[in-house]
């Protein structure tokens, strides 16, 4: 069954935008991205990492002209949903590279076999899609959107690993997420395969880690020259445009107005939520002045108030995809290609159709694994109602299998490479989440602000036409709300499933908020008067939410220094030159050996993300299940308690630790510990000091 796109009176004309228009759109979009590059990398190099990275997009663009048929759209639709598709392609050609033993400049030819890939697919599905009539109006909204990107990221990674008196600083917000990459990319640079546990000696790194691939070979390649932080920053600058570019596709298949279809586009990143106006009405009516609540609310995560205050779900908006976690949107984008794949099939859908949807969400899985059991659920669903629809009831075995085999494959090889830890109970379980249903009125209305109005309305306007088009959109709100309701994963505070539900009801939304938008517009010009004036007044209800966000995700000023949660994370110039003397002087696999319970809160990667070391045991908050690392991580302070320095050198060199570091944090913590380890120099020589920084060697430890 064949769903066409929906058409609009704007239609009509829209492609006689003249191309001066669509030269200086593109020259505002290349400007805005290369100041963006500039300010977090010098421009040469910065502009290889982005090459590179492009480069590895680019063989999707040749698979998806393939598969659309001839005609007007043809090359928009390539470009839109290619960037995404070459990228994960690339990335799984990579890792056959890598696995192989290839760890040199060659890595950079991955796409060229990606390339040959792409085009088997591509003729083996040539001209099954049929794309919505895109046009040089499609284009010039496209290169305005991108412009976005470098708006919504630039600033805040411009303050990344910001230079400030006495060390550099880093905004906390990027503790859980960007610090994180570091700590995988700089341990899967290393080589091994599959990468080690740098927060536990011996294990493997249970975390989908090919996202990170690519970074990783780049920081390998190019890390005299680059920073770990400069690599990942512009690598999520590339996944950001290509994610930016796909949602408005994915919101034009269903909405043929692209005004609407861009400001749909543009809520899901700006317009999310109300909490900041919350926050700003909760302070004034206590009698805070202006200045001192938003002097307040510097120390609020603000798109999390409703888990704050209301002890409810927090739901993040898409921008944060843009600043922390490229890997989740490049998943979702290639689960969500399924839905679009779906949608424009010319006549019936073929089980090749399906099996390259099982190539799609196989990829999904080893980017973003759990989203992508809630991305498989949303297509098994779509395909079904597609396929019965059309009484196509050979097809939905065959297709079932098709689909099946690829994802039952990628399934395979994260087992292979240790994604998940099967030695402990199940990671995800079924229940009824006790925050998703604390408030959930008050957290609804909250967390999705103006987008939950709006695309009801469209939702309504939906159901009023009875079209078909709309399942796949529905789809994805049933398998959100299930999960947002029914599915846990342990160890993250009943929080991180509302982050995944979150995502996929504003991609939804996005488009529901469109159709609604497009709707209204056409029910004539009191309607449109009322439109107008309702939708700019969400959208300043709206807007206090990002713009609180934006501030406090680039401020490094922030900071508490007795606060081991202060906003801001400082590295002292003394880290800095230890952490540069471990990365420099030690073996890539030496064990460096923190407190873990001292450096509890924003210091818990240190070693692993700035010495790109690993450790015997840490408390890494994106590991789960975290008994193992807890139960390691007390042995490690029982070890900082000991006063024998005979008890400490036995017990270190047990764990395996080459080198214990002995910074404020210990100090503070375990008083003691240094005199110990001075006391036997022949046991424990001291390899490094610089201010409040030692770090001490095992002499034959292990």
């Amino acid at each position: 069954m064949k769903i066409a796109p929906l058409t609009s009176p704007e239609s009509s004309g829209a492609s006689r935008v003249p191309r001066p228009a669509i030269l200086a759109a593109a020259l505002v979009a290349l400007l805005a991205i290369g100041y963006c590059l500039s300010v977090i990398v010098p421009l040469g190099w910065g502009a290889l990492l982005f090459a590179t990275t492009v480069w590895f997009s680019v063989p999707g663009v040749a698979a998806a002209w393939l598969m659309y048929a001839p005609g007007a759209g043809r090359g928009v639709a390539a470009w839109i949903v290619g960037p995404i598709w070459g990228y994960g392609a690339s990335s799984l050609v990579l890792l056959v590279l890598w696995t192989s033993g290839v760890r040199g400049n060659l890595l950079f030819a991955a796409p060229i076999a990606a390339f040959a890939i792409a085009a088997a697919a591509g003729y083996a599905l040539n001209g099954v899609l049929t794309p919505p009539p895109f046009t040089n109006a499609d284009v010039v909204a496209i290169l305005l959107l991108l412009v976005m990107v470098p708006a919504i990221v630039g600033r805040p990674f411009a303050h990344v690993a910001e230079p400030v008196d006495g060390g550099r600083a880093y905004r906390a917000y990027f503790t859980a997420d960007m610090i994180w990459r570091m700590a995988v990319v700089a341990e899967v640079s290393k080589g091994s395969i599959p990468p080690r546990n740098p927060f536990l000696r011996g294990q493997p790194l249970n975390y989908y880690w090919l996202p990170h691939l690519l970074p990783a070979a780049q920081y390998r390649i190019l890390g005299r020259s680059v920073s770990l932080e400069q690599v990942l920053l512009v690598n999520s600058i590339v996944l950001g445009l290509a994610f930016v570019v796909f949602l408005y596709g994915f919101v034009r298949q269903w909405v043929a107005s692209r005004v609407a279809a861009a400001l749909g586009t543009i809520a899901a990143f700006v317009f999310t939520s109300f909490e900041g106006t919350e926050r700003l009405w909760v302070l004034w009516r206590q009698g805070e002045s202006i200045q001192a609540a938003l002097a307040s609310l510097r120390d609020v995560n603000i798109d999390a108030v409703t888990r704050w205050f209301y002890n409810s779900l927090p739901i993040d908006g898409l921008q944060r995809l843009l600043w922390y976690q490229p890997h989740h949107s490049t998943g979702y984008a290639l689960g969500l290609s399924c839905l679009l794949i779906l949608a424009q099939a010319r006549g019936a859908i073929a089980p090749r159709m399906l099996a390259f949807c099982g190539l799609l969400l196989g990829a999904a899985l080893l980017f973003s694994t759990f989203a992508a059991i809630m991305l498989t659920m949303m297509v098994a669903l779509t395909a079904a109602f597609v396929l019965v629809r059309a009484r196509q009831w050979t097809t939905v075995a065959i297709g079932a299998v098709a689909g099946a085999l690829p994802l039952a494959i990628a399934v395979w090889i994260a087992m292979r490479l240790r994604y998940v830890d099967l030695s402990g109970p199940s990671l995800a379980r079924v229940l009824v989440n006790p925050m998703a249903i604390t408030n959930i009125w008050a957290s609804m209305i909250l967390n999705f602000g103006p987008m939950l109005i709006l695309g009801t309305a469209g939702a309504v306007f939906a159901l009023r036409q009875r079209t078909a088009q709309f399942f796949g959109i529905a789809a994805i709100v049933l398998v959100s709300i299930a999960f947002y309701f029914f599915v846990d994963v342990r160890d993250h505070q009943y929080v991180y499933v509302g982050w995944r539900s979150g995502h996929f009801l504003f991609v939804a939304l996005a488009v529901l908020t469109a159709f609604g938008l497009q709707e209204l517009w056409r029910l004539g010009r009191a309607a449109r008067m009322a439109t107008a004036c309702v939708t700019i007044g969400l959208a300043l209800m709206a807007v206090p939410t990002f713009a609180i966000d934006f501030y406090n995700t680039q401020d490094v000023t922030n900071y508490k220094p007795n606060d081991k949660y202060s906003w801001t994370l400082l590295q002292s110039a003394d880290e800095i030159a230890a952490w540069t003397w471990i990365r420099t002087w030690t073996p890539p696999g030496a064990i460096v050996q923190i407190e873990p319970h001292a450096r509890e809160g924003r210091r818990w990667a240190d070693v692993p993300a700035f010495a790109e070391r690993r450790m015997a045991a840490g408390l890494p908050i994106s590991m789960v299940p975290l008994q193992r690392y807890e139960d390691a991580s007390r042995k490690i302070e029982t070890l900082y308690n000991e006063r024998d320095p005979e008890a400490v050198f036995r017990e270190a060199a047990r764990l395996g630790i080459d080198y214990l570091i002995v910074g404020p944090p210990e100090r503070a913590s375990f008083p003691e510990f240094e005199a110990t380890l001075r006391s036997r120099p022949s046991r424990f020589r001291e390899t490094f000091h610089s201010g409040d920084v030692s770090i001490f060697m095992l002499e034959g430890g292990s």
